[in-house]
């Protein structure tokens, strides 16, 4: 009770897709053949939703477990039954977030890896920007909301960004030692600098933009990564 499993992609895909406007499935009522696996995997889908969206709206702080509850369409004591506390589920939530968001180019079908030319760069962050803002209420609450909700859910922040670093640095290193063999290898301390450069960028540009809008970032942050991981390129 309350100790939360790693989110599976397709709870997070679910997650988004209510998030962008999609229906809930139903909850059972009466007697049926699903598991009880598949009852809380639906539960949790529409909590996390429902937690981001007020979240969003109106604050981590002023959130209580009974709004959730409420606007998810399920009882405190199924709350409980899911998460610890208001806390256990911010961090269950931010965990999916951050799978939705490797999905797009990261993980690569049949054992690849991530390879990125040059001039495709600003596409490849225009992909990663534009799923971010297919949910307006998830990007608010996790480059805004997040850095005020506590100790834990920083530190789960903090995992996070180091996650998506070591999954997007070999690509960053092969980009460096294709294009520019001269240059010293990237180091972990450059490629994390990248993530955070990016991260920033993204949180100043919610602050006063609307999610949806930021494909527009896509140049910034595409010359970020030039700048640092291949200096000399002029193409």
């Amino acid at each position: 009770m309350g100790e939360v499993a790693e989110t599976k992609p397709e709870i997070a895909t679910a997650v988004f897709r209510l998030l962008a406007g999609g229906s809930p499935e139903p909850l059972p009522r009466h007697r049926h053949g699903l598991s009880r696996d598949d009852i809380q995997e639906a539960q949790r889908v529409r909590i996390t939703a429902a937690a981001i969206e007020l979240f969003a709206a109106d604050g981590y702080a002023t959130t209580s477990v009974l709004t959730i509850a409420k606007r998810a369409g399920v009882s405190s004591k199924t709350f409980y039954e899911l998460y610890a506390s208001k806390e256990d589920l911010f961090l269950d939530a931010y965990q999916a977030v951050g799978v939705v968001v490797r999905e797009p180019g990261l993980n690569v079908p049949n054992g690849g890896s991530l390879r990125v030319e040059p001039g495709e760069i600003q596409d490849y962050a225009s992909r990663i920007l534009a799923v971010i803002g297919t949910a307006p209420a998830a990007a608010r609450v996790f480059f805004l909301e997040a850095i005020g909700a506590g100790q834990l859910v920083r530190i789960r922040r903090n995992e996070a960004i180091h996650e998506f670093v070591d999954a997007i640095a070999p690509a960053m290193r092969d980009l460096r030692s294709r294009t520019d063999p001269a240059l010293p290898p990237l180091t972990d301390q450059m490629c994390h600098l990248v993530v955070a450069a990016g991260i920033e960028l993204i949180t100043e540009y919610l602050a006063d933009h609307e999610p949806p809008t930021l494909p527009e970032l896509a140049p910034r942050v595409a010359e970020l990564v030039r700048v640092i991981i291949i200096p000399n390129y002029r193409g």
